[in-house]
């Protein structure tokens, strides 16, 4: 077995905000323990992380000195993890971050599932036209 280190990094500046290496180490865990110890990720490139079973609760998904529209980053959340945001706030205490800034408000994550695949029905009509061809039904 063999350590294995993962960076968190910013997807604006490249900058790392937080690493963990260990045994066997995934992305997973590796956000559990940046989670676990405080660490803020706003601005962390997670996309393509799987994170599903992930104990995301607490975790600060962006911090401002604003006014947070929290719809557009749990849907930009969302979209990039799979994961179904289904119980959050804003917390409007002050946060330190581990660079002594001080955040007015940040929305935390406090409970989430997997976000179901959509369906949607279609007559078979619908279906060929979409596909721009006569589908047949066969026993198969």
């Amino acid at each position: 077995m063999s350590k294995v280190k993962f960076e968190i990094k910013n997807r604006w500046t490249g900058s790392v905000l937080f690493e963990y290496e260990k045994e066997d180490n995934t992305l997973k865990e590796t956000v559990e323990k940046a989670i676990e110890e405080g660490a803020n990720l706003e601005g962390a490139n997670l996309g393509g992380a799987n994170l599903e079973g992930a104990d995301l609760g607490g975790a600060y998904l962006y911090v401002s000195d604003n006014d947070i529209n929290a719809e557009d980053y749990i849907n930009d959340f969302e979209e990039k993890t799979g994961l179904k945001v289904t119980k959050w706030y804003i917390n409007h205490d002050i946060y330190p971050t581990r660079w002594n800034c001080f955040w007015r408000n940040g929305l935390i994550i406090r409970e989430y599932k997997e976000n179901p695949k959509k369906v949607k029905e279609m007559t078979v009509e619908e279906i060929s036209e979409a596909l721009g061809y006569e589908v047949k039904i066969v026993n198969g």
